[in-house]
């Protein structure tokens, strides 16, 4: 299973409540015997585990650059002094899957602790506009673009921002879509300030300066607020009423003849346990699909992967299998691989206990010291994929961004790979030749109690070599979503598909 770290709490959770709180981080110092410690037990577990340390740094680099920070820990620093390095470094590996919290409990610290940012903002095309407005302030209203924190431009911010965000190799549409809504509040207070007041300026809808002072708040008032303040009024209604319970939902377009609209928030499904069940709950969904799409004639096929963070892999590959061209078999993993096969942090892993006693098992020895993971029953995803029976024959149509990661950056790949269909958005997440996943370590750094998570295999999709090294898959048509769409609930590029499909059946 490949899960991707999810960081924004979902804005309808409006259940929210916990008293103020103290954070203590702000005045905790660091002795350098410490910090030296703690820098020693990274260096060690990344050395050890991580299968994409040198995927894009050479290992003398990398090696050079581990030696200069450690001798950097000379003199006490305060704690988030010291997490803006351990984080800074864990941004150099360019791994999605590879990231440092100042704390295991950051949620509940966020929740009631952390006084940060009070407004929820939306990055489109190097802008964050605002879509909630978490105080009292009725003058800033949802699609304000903010120009200035405390005298600083929002560009030199989003720098400090982007130098201390884990991505996938070079990618630059994932960077940008990240910092949506809290993660925008938390990077602010963990890599740039903590004040107790915000002066912000704002560019209004009719193209003003508006300046406002407002004070910094926990996420549960703001969450509060957001409930409250009048000008989210709209927003919240459309955001509540399109909630879905259901991850997997199959349509069909009225205003655009013979189309299938096929819309995949997540690669999981409620019980998938086991990769088995994960696969066999998925193609359920897509018989029963693929059965709906043939009784309507539908010739063209939508599939909506925008913000999909990912998660079990195999249903990507099952999702593959049912739109393959090739009438043969073709690979859709190359090879999946990893550093250590007995290394003690993998007690702090995912993997059972029955998993640890296998692991051998499952591994190749390679020459180089790295194993191989073993093509078998247990690795399905590993083997040659054949197209389903049912599999659909019409065109296909992709729909992607940045936040399309993980598994679903993966799927995108070999699909466009292997010429599945027309892609249209934006440069999804991830990285073209493969990222990093499988299993994860996660633990706490023994003195400073920062909490790192890394990834435990390496995979190569099977897409040879990438024109761009380290980015993600490129859309046939770059069709960037507008601020317009968002404030006026409108679908900028799904109608760019819908254009597509008319103009292809002569219905203009």
């Amino acid at each position: 299973m490949k899960l991707i770290f999810g960081f924004l709490i979902v804005l309808c959770s409006f259940t929210l409540s916990a008293q103020p709180g103290i954070d203590t981080l702000k005045t905790k110092v660091l002795q350098p015997v410490d910090m030296q410690a703690d820098f020693r037990y990274l260096r060690r577990l990344l050395e050890e585990t991580h299968p994409g340390l040198y995927r894009y740094t050479s290992k003398p680099i990398m090696q050079a650059k581990l030696d200069s920070i450690a001798a950097t820990l000379t003199n006490p620093l305060p704690f988030y002094e010291f997490y803006k390095t351990i984080e800074a470094l864990i941004a150099d590996i360019r791994c999605a899957h590879t990231h440092s919290l100042p704390t295991k409990n950051w949620q509940k610290l966020f929740v009631s602790h952390w006084k940060t940012l009070p407004f929820f903002l939306f990055p489109v095309q190097n802008h964050s506009y605002v879509l909630f407005n978490g105080t009292t302030d009725q003058r800033i209203k949802p699609g304000f673009d903010l120009l200035r924190i405390n005298g600083q431009s929002m560009d030199s911010i989003r720098q400090v921002f982007y130098r201390h965000h884990w991505a996938d190799g070079y990618n630059q549409t994932s960077k940008q879509a990240a910092f949506q809504g809290q993660l925008f509040a938390l990077f602010y207070y963990w890599f740039i300030d903590q004040p107790d007041t915000f002066r912000l300026t704002f560019r209004s809808l009719t193209g003003d300066s508006i300046q406002v002072d407002v004070p910094a708040q926990t996420f549960s008032g703001s969450m509060s607020a957001y409930k409250k303040n009048p000008v989210n009024t709209q927003m919240l209604a459309w955001y509540g009423k399109n909630q879905s319970k259901h991850p997997w939902r199959l349509s069909f377009l009225k205003d655009t003849t013979q189309t299938a609209y096929l819309r995949i928030d997540s690669f999981g499904g409620k019980g998938a346990n086991s990769s088995e069940t994960a696969a066999a709950r998925f193609r359920t969904f897509m018989d029963e699909s693929l059965a709906k799409i043939e009784k309507k004639k539908a010739r063209h096929l939508i599939i909506d992967l925008r913000s999909n963070p990912g998660g079990w892999d195999i249903q990507g590959v099952e999702l593959f299998t049912y739109l393959m061209k090739s009438d043969s078999a073709v690979r859709y993993y190359a090879q999946q691989h990893t550093v250590t096969d007995r290394s003690e942090f993998l007690k702090f892993s995912d993997l059972s206990a029955d998993d640890l006693k296998n692991v051998k098992n499952e591994l190749i020895p390679e020459k180089d010291g790295t194993f191989t993971v073993k093509e078998d029953d247990n690795s399905r995803e590993l083997k040659l994929q054949y197209p389903k029976p049912n599999r659909f024959k019409g065109q296909v149509y992709m729909l992607m961004n940045g936040r399309s990661g993980s598994t679903t950056s993966e799927f995108l790949a070999v699909a466009h790979a292997n010429r599945i269909g027309t892609f249209v958005g934006e440069e999804s997440g991830g990285a073209y030749e493969g990222g990093n996943g499988g299993s994860f370590v996660h633990l706490e750094l023994p003195h400073s109690r920062i909490y790192v998570g890394t990834p435990l295999v390496y995979y190569n999709n099977a897409v040879g070599k990438p024109t761009q090294t380290g980015r993600g898959t490129m859309p046939d048509y770059d069709v960037p979503i507008s601020i317009d769409t968002i404030l006026n609930h409108t679908d900028n590029q799904l109608e760019f598909i819908k254009k597509l499909i008319r103009d292809s059946m002569g219905d203009l």
